[in-house]
């Protein structure tokens, strides 16, 4: 089976490039837009603004799609370059027999609920607006397709392991620099995640036979863990990770409702804190649609048991970035 994987050097295109390899024996070459990451090995491929190379010019079997810029905070032109303008790149490779699996977000459905709207506004911000168009190119684009819609993906569940650091860990540095205060969620929440162990082993189960527009949907739903047990794994885990060095442990952020954010934090903030100290606020207030979901999701392939994995995934964090890690905690005051 021939195989191409876009994204390869990234958190899920990583492990997917493994697990297809060890157990479908597939020729597997991975795309990478960073020049020095593909090699030796794979193949460098600036999606959004290049045409194929032509050594990728050939008849794939399969083709999974999980590049991806993940960032909330993107500008509409850049997300549909970096999330929709890459679908659009791989028209020329996909024949009729090709199967194309592609790596959505299991949020694309917007705040509607189905993924059909193009208003930027019916979403919560541009990632899943351009993936939720992402989509609907890839539906009109791919005869042979499955979609795959994940939540925030963390390390693998025996090790933690993961290529690159997003989502879930940008907290956790927020939290090693003394730079959360509080964080801003409902402690009954849904907090969906799924290991990218978890996620590869989906793909790979669905990379053989024809996808018929199939979506798979992988998430926690009614059994998914609780945001409020979610912060106490995320803390106490580095927090038992500092003890260990003799390190002091860090003070464990509130969990505060929006309304109170709203009422007494802001204020606040908006005339004592420096612009630094506003500026990681605010990146840390687009995790708030997640970390309040009223709803849980409706997967096809649940995800259970992940408190492990967080912890695991929390440990690997810390030892790749100790000295982040390490830091003193610095208390908030004013400027």
């Amino acid at each position: 089976m021939n195989v191409l994987v876009t994204g390869a050097t990234g958190l899920v295109g990583s492990e997917v490039v493994e697990r297809l390899r060890e157990e479908r024996g597939a020729e597997v070459i991975g795309v990478s837009r960073h020049r020095a990451r593909a090699a030796p090995t794979g193949v460098a491929w600036d999606m959004a603004r290049e045409a194929p190379p032509p050594s990728l010019r050939r008849r794939w079997d399969l083709i999974v799609h999980a590049a991806a810029d993940t960032r909330w905070t993107m500008s509409a032109e850049d997300a549909t370059r970096a999330n929709v303008a890459t679908v659009e790149a791989l028209a020329p490779l996909a024949f009729q027999h090709t199967h194309v699996v592609h790596v959505s977000t299991a949020f694309a459905t917007g705040l509607c609920g189905d993924g059909a709207s193009t208003a930027l506004s019916d979403y919560r911000n541009t990632y899943e607006w351009s993936k939720a168009s992402a989509e609907r190119l890839a539906r009109a684009s791919f005869s042979n397709l499955t979609i795959v819609r994940p939540p925030l993906v963390v390390g693998r569940r025996r090790d933690g392991r993961a290529a690159r650091f997003a989502g879930m860990y940008t907290i956790l540095r927020g939290l090693a620099s003394s730079m959360v205060p509080a964080i801003v969620g409902d402690a009954d929440a849904p907090f969906e995640v799924v290991p990218v162990d978890d996620l590869a082993a989906v793909i790979a189960a669905h990379a053989t036979g024809k996808g018929s527009g199939e979506v798979l949907t992988i998430a926690g739903g009614e059994r998914a863990l609780r945001v409020g047990e979610a912060l106490e794994v995320i803390t106490g885990t580095f927090n038992a990770w500092r003890l260990e060095r003799g390190l002091e442990p860090l003070q464990v952020p509130r969990l505060m409702s929006p309304e109170s954010w709203e009422r007494f934090f802001v204020p606040f903030a908006r005339d004592e804190l420096s612009p630094r100290q506003r500026g990681i606020l605010e990146l840390l207030n687009n995790f708030r649609p997640y970390l309040t979901l009223s709803r849980p999701l409706s997967p096809k392939h649940p995800v259970t048991d992940v408190k492990a994995c967080i912890s695991h995934s929390v440990r690997f964090w810390a030892e790749v970035n100790s000295r982040v890690a390490s830091l003193p905690p610095t208390p908030w005051r004013k400027q």
